[in-house]
């Protein structure tokens, strides 16, 4: 095996980066301001204001999406939470049609239950190089939940990995 040591790497072409197949090409991410709290009652999936924009550096990049946000139900709630692409949920449904979302929970005691829950998504292929929006949609099966901006503010992150 060869050990090669170099101080600076210089792109060829001025603009278009270097390329490393695996390697994180930027990372955008997107803090929510403080606010009270989103209700969210809707039996279909409903776009919230977490969200993050990024504009892919390749068409064949890989995305990696990571949202924390607390969540505040009352009992018997239940809910589904999905990164949606612009407007298009990137969990497909399963066979049975019982999971459509990537994080799901269900709440059966008496009391409120709050939770930071973190949401994962990823997008296998990006393709374009032009902007795309990310965002954390919910559906609710039973009762109203809360998205809870006093606490923490959510966030939503997004690293560009080189295809």
């Amino acid at each position: 095996m060869s050990t090669m040591y170099v101080d600076n790497i210089v792109e060829k072409t001025s603009g278009n980066g270097i390329h490393i197949p695996g390697h994180a090409l930027q990372t955008v991410f997107n803090t929510s301001p403080p606010t009270s709290y989103d209700t969210m009652s809707s039996g279909s999936f409903a776009a919230t204001n977490v969200h993050v924009t990024i504009t892919p550096k390749a068409s064949n990049s890989k995305m990696v999406i990571t949202c924390n946000v607390h969540v505040d139900t009352s009992s018997g709630t239940n809910c589904t939470l999905a990164i949606f692409k612009d407007g298009t949920v990137l969990t497909p449904k399963s066979a049975s049609g019982s999971y459509d979302g990537h994080s799901y929970f269900n709440h059966y005691n008496n009391n409120r239950m709050l939770l930071m829950q973190a949401v994962y998504a990823t997008d296998a292929n990006v393709g374009t190089t032009s902007a795309v929006t990310y965002k954390l949609y919910v559906k609710t099966h039973s009762g109203d939940i809360l998205l809870r901006h006093d606490l923490t503010c959510p966030r939503i992150f997004v690293q560009e990995i080189a295809g």
